[in-house]
């Protein structure tokens, strides 16, 4: 079947050139532009929701899927015109599931759930949303939870994976 822009497509082969850049078989995305027999894709990290790599596949290693992200040609027109296209390749996955990380950073959006800078917390999920982490936070003393909230990244350190 022959791709057109806004097609669907899924990776249908381990590209050691695109496994570098952390796309890897089985990715998906957007067809959004064609040039001769390369695709320009925007593959959409499932790792971290929000992440994303634009790159140019040849059309082989490409199949057409019928997921419907729910965006419209104009959301696609409107992410060409603000969106980095340069940007090749995923954001790597900073924590994984069940990794014990610590609160480095003193926020109010976290104080006010009770969690400060120092507590540890458990990652309690393999994706992230726009490099934010689910994290729950138990009191070692009680074995009580105190909060599962989202972290960023940024605010939190790996003590142990």
């Amino acid at each position: 079947m022959k791709l057109k822009i806004y097609d669907d497509v899924e990776l249908n082969e381990e590209l050691e050139e695109l496994a570098e850049k952390g796309i890897h078989k089985g990715e998906t995305g957007v067809v959004f532009d064609i040039i001769a027999d390369k695709c320009c894709v925007l593959f959409l990290n499932s790792q971290n929701y929000g992440d994303y790599a634009y790159v140019k596949v040849k059309s082989k290693y490409l199949d057409y899927c019928d997921f419907h992200y729910g965006k419209s040609i104009e959301d696609f027109e409107k992410f060409k015109q603000t969106r980095d296209l340069t940007k090749d390749s995923f954001k790597p996955q900073k924590f994984i599931e069940f990794d014990l990380v610590e609160l480095i950073a003193e926020k109010e959006k976290y104080a006010k759930y009770g969690v400060h800078k120092g507590m540890q917390g458990v990652i309690m999920e393999a994706k992230c949303i726009d490099s934010c982490y689910y994290v729950i936070f138990t009191d070692e003393s009680t074995a009580e939870d105190i909060a599962d909230i989202s972290v960023h990244e940024d605010d939190l350190v790996l003590v142990k994976r």
